[in-house]
């Protein structure tokens, strides 16, 4: 053990004498010169070291060198700060240093791009979506704010025509306190008349580079190579960017502090047809900018299987890294065109099931997608016809069936369609499954790809991810959605059926959150009194914070709910529905807050609607029910349940609602609404302040049959309950006990019968059947009563 640690130690004294000490000596720094690879990301976002390193010669040209990293201890990516991994590189055996900087995820991290007009976007369509700055925080993601600080025609010469550091997004930039800083100067350096004094270039850049290091954040500093000059245009041309491009290395190298360069410069040699003035890339150009940043930053590409978001991508041609306008920030590749492509590195077929599957927006017609192996010119191994959706924002997933691959491989997305124009529009790219199997759920990692799913009429369906919708989506046929433990945001808008479909349809909806503002539902069916229409919907282990779960208004149609669900809502109902069902030993807690002006719109917890149609509400054995409305807006809209024609809580099962108004309610029923409650079952309802009692009806039959626990309360003395038609209460079996406004209170026991009939209102209480003579003799008026209970 202590001759392990003594060689730990000389290593680290190695370590610390190559890059300390060496840095004094010019000569030997300039031998062998590899700049710091510095590598940025979040708490709980592992990331790899590249596989290689650029290395500078003598001349300051840099080549790439593949290198060999020390073990990375999974632990550093769950603590904020910056993580020293050393390496060699495996030919020369010289030593690499690596930083990987973990900042936290309490706020975005804050990256300013330093730059010319070509950081600015000049040429690029569409500039505040489309520069590389934006892109590039359309790859990074939320976790990440990306601010363009370029400024056309600036120099890195600080004696140049137009020097940047007198520009006031200079100022800016240094104001922002950035964690990261992306410095791409030097085009317009090359101007003969600022080229004269290139001389002052690597003190300059070196000055700007140590400004940036001063600042309070101690920010990571990068370095990037400008993109090729393909015309000489503006007085900027190639072959003297080609003498600047060493001065930059030069810079990073003297500047003795932590930069990594980035090789822009080499990433565009290919980019020509995206630089339309010889210059300035346009926005596919930007994006070869931003891809080419982002691997930079983010280091090493891992291995891919299964699903994975558009981004996941390694390069394109042609692509356009786009987030939608909407709440839903799901990124997708944009404008791409015929000929383009797009390449994802390192993916393992070994899970592979034979196809694999597409989310697409296609405009027109005969777009057809080609998968090649390693190169845009290598094997095909699947080609397919894309589905036409008519625009870019109406997605559909496409399968495609490939040959039979095994081990890791690039693969490339080569899009074409017969006489299109290079720049004409043809489709928008999501996500892709690479390892798509037909007999499993297909997994959705945003709206986008549910949108797609359902356009393509697959049925079973899984959340891999939050989805906040920013549209309506219909379902066309029987769907199982598993929310996985994720939320389903509808937003403003709901989950509907398709009503061309001709048929009802059965949803299942489990496992996970709900959320919504829309007042017709976050799922939605029209009110219809066809059986044809509306959805059989069946909610398993729910949580739902929002204004209405689920409007389901149709003739025949059953709302179901299994497991444990939770549902919580603000100025809707939970539920309007004709018919619903809580399952054998399962869980329903609902509440509202109201202040709506009807009863689905305002404190109800179950809405059943009007009319004279059958309306039930029934709980299976074992089930247990815990109703809660608000106690705003108008009163009749505050009941626990309202519209029934039929309450029915079976053998076991539990009944409670609370609230200030009448918890129970109908209107304009063919015949009374009835509520039963079978034997061993629990029943309890209580109003704090309603006039009109427990119950408010056109007409209501009570009746408990030898239940567990019974406990009706009406505080308020004016009713104990209320009813336009002649109502009924029947209790059968065990004791009787009820409370009166002073708190005292009289038991019966051993009460076979008790029936109260032709119950109205005020002190129209009934009138009294029953086999206890001493009740029956002692009992009165209900109407002298708070509470009626078979507890003491």
């Amino acid at each position: 053990m202590l001759k392990k640690t003594l060689k730990y130690a000389w290593m680290t004294c190695l370590m610390f004498a190559i890059f300390v000490i060496l840095p004094l000596s010019t000569k030997a720094a300039e031998t062998d010169f590899i700049p710091t690879i510095n590598i940025v990301t979040t708490v709980g976002n592992a990331v790899g070291l590249p596989t290689e390193v650029q290395q500078a010669d003598n001349a300051y040209k840099l080549t790439k060198v593949k290198v060999q990293w020390n073990t990375i201890d999974p632990a550093i990516f769950n603590e904020v700060g910056e993580h020293i991994i050393f390496g060699t590189t495996e030919n020369a055996h010289k030593p690499v240093k690596g930083a990987i900087h973990v900042f936290s995820n309490a706020k975005p991290v804050n990256i300013a791009a330093i730059g010319d007009s070509i950081t600015y976007g000049l040429n690029v369509e569409n500039v505040f979506y489309n520069a590389y700055p934006k892109q590039l925080n359309n790859r990074l993601g939320t976790n990440y704010n990306v601010t363009n600080y370029g400024n056309s025609g600036k120099t890195l010469l600080e004696n140049g025509d137009d020097p940047y550091i007198r520009t006031t997004q200079y100022t800016q930039s240094l104001a922002s306190n950035p964690n990261v800083v992306i410095i791409q100067l030097g085009t317009n350096d090359s101007k003969s008349f600022n080229f004269a004094k290139i001389d002052q270039y690597v003190g300059d850049y070196v000055k700007l580079i140590n400004k940036y290091k001063a600042l309070a954040t101690k920010p990571v500093v990068y370095v990037s190579l400008p993109p090729v000059v393909f015309n000489t245009a503006y007085m900027i041309n190639q072959a003297n960017m080609d003498k600047i491009l060493p001065k930059i290395v030069e810079a990073a190298e003297k500047a003795n502090v932590d930069i990594s360069i980035i090789d822009n410069q080499t990433a565009t040699v290919g980019a020509k047809d995206f630089v339309p003035d010889g210059v300035h890339p346009n926005g596919k150009g930007a994006a070869i900018l931003a891809n080419n940043v982002y691997h930079a930053i983010t280091g090493e590409q891992p291995e891919l299987s299964g699903k994975v978001a558009a981004n996941a991508y390694s390069t394109s041609y042609g692509a356009i890294n786009a987030v939608p306008t909407t709440a839903d920030k799901t990124p997708f590749l944009s404008n791409i065109s015929t000929q383009n492509w797009v390449s994802y590195k390192n993916v393992n077929f070994d899970k592979s099931f034979g196809s694999l599957q597409m989310s697409t927006a296609v405009l027109y017609d005969a777009t057809t997608v080609e998968v090649k192996l390693d190169s845009p010119t290598g094997t095909t191994i699947g080609t397919k016809v894309l589905k036409q959706t008519g625009n870019v924002n109406t997605w559909a997933l496409n399968t495609i069936s490939t040959t039979n691959v095994k081990g890791t491989h690039d693969v490339y997305f080569i899009f074409s369609r017969p006489f299109s124009f290079p720049n004409f529009e043809l489709l928008n790219l999501g996500s892709i499954d690479f390892s798509y199997d037909a007999a499993k759920p297909t997994e959705i990692m945003s709206a986008q790809d549910l949108e797609a799913a359902l356009a393509s009429g697959l049925t079973n369906l899984k959340l891999m991810n939050n989805v906040t919708f920013t549209k309506n989506l219909q379902l066309s046929d029987d769907t199982k959605l598993n929310l996985n433990g994720y939320t389903m945001n509808t937003s403003n808008y709901y989950l509907s059926k398709n009503d061309a479909a001709g048929k009802r349809i059965q949803f299942d909806i489990f496992g996970g959150k709900v959320a919504g503002n829309n007042a017709y539902g976050s799922i939605y069916s029209a009110t219809s009194e066809y059986n044809n229409y509306g959805m059989n919907i069946n909610a398993k282990d729910i949580t739902f914070n929002g204004t209405l779960f689920i409007r389901n208004n149709v003739l025949g149609a059953v709302v179901t709910f299994d497991g444990h669900n939770v549902i919580k809502s603000t100025t809707g109902s939970n539920v309007y529905v004709r018919n619903m069902t809580i399952k054998a030993g399962s869980y329903y807690y609902g509440s509202t807050e109201g202040g709506g002006s009807s009863n689905e719109s305002g404190s109800t917890v179950i809405t059943m609607g009007m009319g004279n149609t059958d309306k039930n509400f029934i709980v299976e054995p074992q089930a247990k029910v815990e109703l809660y409305p608000g106690s705003n807006g108008p009163w009749h809209g505050q009941n626990a349940i309202y519209g029934f024609s039929k309450i029915s809580i079976a053998d076991g099962a539990s009944f409670t609602a609370s609230g200030a108004q009448p918890m129970l309610r109908t209107e304009y029923t063919a015949k009374n609404a009835r509520v039963e409650v079978a034997p061993n079952a629990v029943f309890n309802v209580r109003t704090t302040e309603a006039a009109e009692g427990f119950s408010y009806s056109f007409g209501i039959d009570y009746v408990f049959d030898h239940i567990a626990y019974l406990n009706l309360e009406s505080p308020n003395k004016t009713n104990f309950m209320y009813a336009f038609y002649n109502s009924s209460i029947s209790i059968s079996g065990g004791k009787i006990s009820v409370w009166n406004a002073a708190n005292s209170t009289q038991t019966w026991d051993s009460v076979d019968v008790f029936r109260l009939n032709n119950i109205l209102s005020g002190k129209n209480m009934g009138t009294l059947t029953t086999s206890s003579a001493e009740l029956k003799n002692t009992f009165g008026s209900l109407a002298n009563y708070v509470r009626i209970t078979n507890q003491n």
